[in-house]
């Protein structure tokens, strides 16, 4: 790994023209990662352009560079740097300019990560993609600036969970104390993220949470948002960001499931796990992947036949542990 560090650093010192990405759905490591790593390459001079389908979740926009992401097509380059990202099919159509670029360069820590790039970092151990960023750019020697170190801040912070996940280690906090000694007012980035939401996205948490379902044995929550319950609360997809960890609060439930319309008869499906299971292997199933305590997938079909799909799969790839395949 240490040489694929080097071999990383001595790329982007050798190239000159850079297009920076990471998944569709951008969540704060996705785009914390990719902006710190946009804002270094300009620094060094480099011609750099961050590329996005579905653009900054209005969460993240307090980032500085976040008004410089595209979400139109643009010229390939030198370099690609994919971000955070299991596999370039993640990318929505950005994956086919980056096809095109001379180099690909993946870096990541989801299980299913498949390998894609001419060079890959992935670090299944590290708690946030943004941990493996913030060596990226340590191993390049350009230091870090402020708004640089914010951006990898909350890359870390939303993906650990505000450090309350498995995956937080020392070695996460220690990279976290430094970028506080770099400036960052953890307050600040807490408070942009978590603490200024819309009169729409409360509307839709509420009637979200109106719609749990605890299976009889307490082991599996589910609830879920419709487009009909979209357009009631007067709400967005970018409204319910976050909002895959309630299920999984419930006290005694190990797995929380959260299904979201994304258009008429196909669900995003996000899964939560408590310390010991692994939904990453029930998100495969359906093609989709992610770690251990966090995976997601894409699935169609009518509401109650996908939940029930979902339900005994969940029960299927876990039933080695309590959960009971009766329920």
């Amino acid at each position: 790994m240490t040489q694929a560090y080097k071999t990383l650093s001595d790329l982007i010192r050798n190239s000159q023209s850079f297009i920076v990405t990471s998944h569709i759905d951008p969540d704060g490591d996705a785009i914390g990662c990719a902006l710190a790593m946009f804002s270094v390459l300009k620094r060094l001079n480099k011609t750099v352009k961050v590329l996005s389908e579905d653009g900054v979740p209005p969460s993240y926009t307090f980032l500085e560079g976040a008004s410089e992401v595209l979400t139109s097509r643009a010229d390939p380059c030198d370099v690609a740097v994919v971000v955070d990202s299991g596999g370039l099919d993640r990318t929505g159509w950005v994956g086919e300019v980056v096809k095109q670029c001379r180099t690909v360069v993946n870096i990541d820590h989801h299980m299913s990560n498949t390998y894609f790039g001419d060079i890959n970092i992935v670090d299944m151990s590290a708690g946030a993609c943004g941990e493996i960023v913030y060596k990226v750019l340590d191993e390049l020697g350009a230091g870090l600036v402020k708004s640089e170190a914010e951006a990898l801040y909350v890359a870390i912070l939303s993906d650990t969970g505000c450090f309350r996940f498995p995956s937080t280690t020392a070695g996460t906090l220690k990279i976290a104390a430094h970028l506080l000694d770099l400036g960052v007012r953890p307050y600040h980035a807490a408070s942009e993220i978590y603490w200024k939401k819309s009169l729409a996205s409360l509307k839709i948490l509420g009637n979200t949470l109106s719609s749990i379902e605890v299976t009889d044995d307490g082991k599996i929550a589910m609830m879920q948002v419709t487009r009909d319950m979209y357009r009631a609360a007067g709400a967005s997809a970018v409204d319910t960001e976050g909002l895959a960890n309630y299920p999984r609060s419930i006290n005694g439930v190990a797995v929380g499931v959260f299904l979201r319309e994304t258009s008429e008869g196909c669900f995003r499906v996000s899964l939560r796990a408590a310390e010991g299971y692994d939904v990453d292997a029930v998100a495969k199933v359906f093609g989709g992947g992610g770690h251990a305590a966090a995976a997601g997938f894409r699935i169609e079909g009518d509401l109650e036949s996908v939940k029930a799909k979902v339900r005994q799969s969940i029960y299927s790839h876990l039933k080695h542990r309590d959960l009971s395949a009766n329920s």
